[in-house]
């Protein structure tokens, strides 16, 4: 594939291509379609799936030991998902897989675009984390892609997390492939086109803050850093795109270096993999669609089961969570705590705010933890020493309240309301009102009022 090529397909993907004026030669996106393979330990290869209208597939294991499948969606009939992120799943070890369902990824900030590019990895957790190419607006030459994320139990309903998990000033980053391995996170991604060769390199302790490490060289003139990275037996392994054929593999050696391993006989490029006990390889790639698109895999998905109502003990560490990134000066963490449709009534002696998303109440205190002497430019200040904490719950939600001691012998009262989706595992704030008043007494354990 020439240079001019991957740039204008790389266009389309972003949309700064009109789908319906492509220039000669490049693709347009509802042409594309995923084929989804198994190879066998034996190298015998079976076409299980193919997926219309799609492309930029990812495959990861989900806590039940079932399969997510999820791309980037072109649909001609649903003009509202079109150039979304969609998933399948699959109960029989990839043979078969569920109709397309779209996911929903709440709480983007203001002008992005919806995400593409995704590749999913299961946390420590069970949880899913899907990193992705973010961006505001369409056109790259104004806004630089950088990779985001979302978590999820189920697959479907993503919630997503705050900032950038990887960014290069002033350069698009976009089609990561993430891996766990060893307790951290390994993140490549293509240098883009026109930029030059080979691959950025992150890693990470969390999974949430990258940081940058020396650049992957090219491994070969017609090999690129685009597909996925997979953790088989104590040690990673990509699978990447050739601009020739099939798809082109690498180890990492203890050492640090990569060393070129088999080529798999499938065709399409950025490939998604995952590997099962067997050995066997679920391997989905992107295509051009084919005139006869058959194999078209359904599956009934009624038995997927809904995640368990959380624990007391559950609500209590979402607590502490928040609690414990304000007194590390952990910004990050503490806004990831907020719900993104999340309120917020904060009153001081001297000012009083409304605040009307997650994002906006995790700004009000982003001050006090950039700078925490600083009290006159915060405009709210931080929740330390938490005492005398009650904790209502009713089922799917929770009503915490408790005092804190501020300065000038200030005492800031909390009501937290935090709920728990049915369809997801973790907690959020959904609501925080706090007050600091002059005065350190407190009647909270009083009954009646005055």
């Amino acid at each position: 594939m020439s240079l001019i090529m991957i740039t204008l397909q790389i266009s389309v993907w972003l949309g700064t291509v009109p789908s319906g004026n492509t220039p000669p030669g490049s693709m347009d996106r509802g042409s594309q379609e995923v084929l989804v393979h198994r190879i066998s330990p034996s190298g015998e290869k079976a076409l299980v799936a193919r997926i219309p209208r799609s492309a930029v597939a990812t495959i990861c294991r989900m806590n039940d030991d079932s399969l997510i499948m999820a791309h980037q969606w072109f649909p001609d009939d649903v003009p509202d998902m079109f150039d979304h992120i969609a998933v399948h799943f699959s109960n029989d070890e990839g043979r078969t897989w569920t109709a397309t369902t779209p996911v929903e990824i709440p709480g983007l900030p203001a002008r992005t675009r919806f995400p593409f590019d995704p590749t999913i990895i299961q946390m420590a957790d069970g949880r899913m984390r899907m990193y992705f190419t973010l961006m505001q607006g369409s056109d790259p030459a104004k806004s630089k892609p950088t990779i985001g994320s979302a978590i999820s139990s189920n697959g479907i309903n993503w919630t997503f997390e705050r900032g950038d998990r990887f960014v290069v000033p002033d350069v698009s980053v976009m089609n990561c492939a993430v891996a766990r391995i060893s307790g951290s996170y390994e993140l490549i991604a293509p240098v883009q086109p026109g930029i030059g060769t080979g691959a950025y390199s992150a890693s990470s302790k969390d999974g949430l803050v990258f940081g940058r490490n020396e650049n992957l060289p090219i491994m070969g003139a017609d090999d690129q850093w685009l597909g996925c990275l997979l953790e088989a037996e104590g040690r990673l392994r990509f699978y990447g795109t050739s601009t020739t054929s099939g798809i082109w593999t690498a180890d990492l050696q203890p050492d640090g270096q990569w060393k070129p391993g088999p080529v798999l006989d499938v065709p399409g490029s950025d490939p998604g993999v995952v590997r099962l006990d067997d050995g066997t390889l679920i391997v989905a790639t992107t295509n051009p669609a084919s005139p006869d698109p058959t194999g078209q895999a359904t599956q009934d998905d009624s038995s997927r089961e809904i995640p368990r109502p959380a624990s007391r003990q559950e609500i209590n560490d979402h607590l502490e969570h928040l609690l414990a990134s304000s007194d590390n000066l952990d910004w990050n963490r503490f806004a990831n705590t907020f719900a993104p449709t999340a309120t917020g009534f904060l009153s001081t002696p001297s000012k009083v705010h409304r605040l009307e998303t997650g994002t906006a109440v995790a700004n009000a205190f982003k001050p006090s933890t950039d700078d925490p002497e600083d009290t006159r430019s915060a405009t709210y200040p931080r929740p330390r020493n938490p005492r005398n904490l009650d904790i209502q719950t009713h089922g799917d939600s929770a009503i915490a309240t408790f005092h804190t001691d501020h300065e000038y012998d200030q005492t800031g009262w909390w009501t937290v309301v935090m709920k728990r989706d049915d369809e997801q595992s973790d907690w959020k704030v959904h609501h925080i009102h706090a007050s600091v008043h002059g005065g350190s007494s407190s009647n909270s354990n009083t009954s009646s009022w005055p």
